[in-house]
């Protein structure tokens, strides 16, 4: 890392957060049948253009889908409570974690935070429709992630388009205006001192050993399966602000290329803020059919055949 970041009056607590103004409607309309309608608004004249057979059936699985849905969740309630319901006659413990009313009554507290953590999602543009509904569902497991730890951290979606794709997707869960996030349409570099910023990108020649007590770390919201590959790195050099890499060849050892996604990148973040060893949590967070070895670092141990494994952090979905 480069010079340190300290704590000020400007760094956590500074940040103008404005207040997400998303639809109220969470009918999601495909993008084929939605230009198609303003073509034709647009220029009455001319006879309407018809969907093809491919895009009706899209539709219409879409829009049974979105009937489905609320009766499927309320399925699975019930059967939710049916095993509460077993194990309390078989005198089976019900919970493991924290109730309910519980995590209603977690909130983060932004004034003794130690570090905050962004997920930059300016990349609307970037992204075809199904890449940002991975993205968006890699956000919910990102917030139930830091809804149920002990030591949750400042978590703010930032750069969201008014009226665009991430936006839409955000709008198909239900309450998500009541998480406990911060939602901003305008960019990390208008929110925070950019002194404070560090965006966490696999290009750096930076490694992350440490997180630095007030600081902000700026996650990459893109699913873009190596097609955009060094944009984030790109994005920071332009912007001026430190970047940096997770340090996993030096603690791993991995013969294949390491793709992480968003919330996995979140996950070891938060846990390494609570305390926990890089390597330990490294080791829990990535996915076991990586192959994955722990580094002997008091040896300085070699990466084995195969060379330094790409530590690529992008979000796309499955590896």
């Amino acid at each position: 890392m480069e010079a340190e970041c300290p704590r000020d009056e400007h760094c956590s607590l500074a940040a103008v957060v404005h207040e997400p103004m998303f639809p109220e409607s969470n009918v999601v309309e495909s993008e084929f049948a939605k230009n198609t309608t303003e073509r034709n608004q647009s220029d009455p004249s001319q006879p309407p253009t018809e969907l093809s057979k491919r895009q009706r059936k899209k539709l219409l699985k879409l829009e049974n889908w979105e009937k489905r849905k609320k009766e499927k969740r309320l399925k699975e309630k019930e059967k939710v409570k049916a095993k509460r319901l077993e194990a309390i006659e078989q005198g089976l413990p019900v919970r493991n974690g924290p109730s309910r009313k519980e995590l209603k009554r977690r909130k983060v507290s932004y004034a003794e935070a130690k570090i905050e953590i962004v997920i930059d999602l300016s990349f609307d543009q970037l992204m075809i429709d199904k890449d940002v509904a991975k993205c968006v569902k890699q956000l919910l497991r990102m917030y139930t992630l830091n809804r149920r730890s002990a030591y949750p951290v400042p978590l703010h979606f930032v750069g969201i388009e008014k009226g665009g794709a991430v936006e839409r997707h955000l709008a198909r869960n239900d309450g998500y205006r009541h998480w406990d996030v911060r939602f901003s349409n305008e960019h990390f570099m208008q929110l925070f001192k950019p002194s404070t910023l560090v965006y966490l990108t696999s290009e750096s020649e930076h490694v992350l050993d440490r997180l630095e007590e007030g600081c902000v770390y700026v996650i990459g919201g893109l699913v873009d399966h190596n097609q955009h590959k060094g944009h984030c790195y790109q994005l920071a050099q332009k912007h001026g602000i430190r970047h940096a890499r997770l340090p996993l060849a030096e603690h791993l050892v991995i013969k294949t290329r390491t793709i992480l996604t968003i919330n996995q990148v979140f996950e070891i973040l938060l846990n390494v803020q609570m305390g926990k060893e890089w390597q330990q949590t490294l080791l829990e967070v990535l996915p076991a059919r990586k192959g994955v070895k722990p580094k002997d670092l008091a040896d300085g141990a070699k990466v084995e055949e195969g060379g330094k494994a790409e530590d690529r952090i992008t979000t796309d979905e499955g590896v």
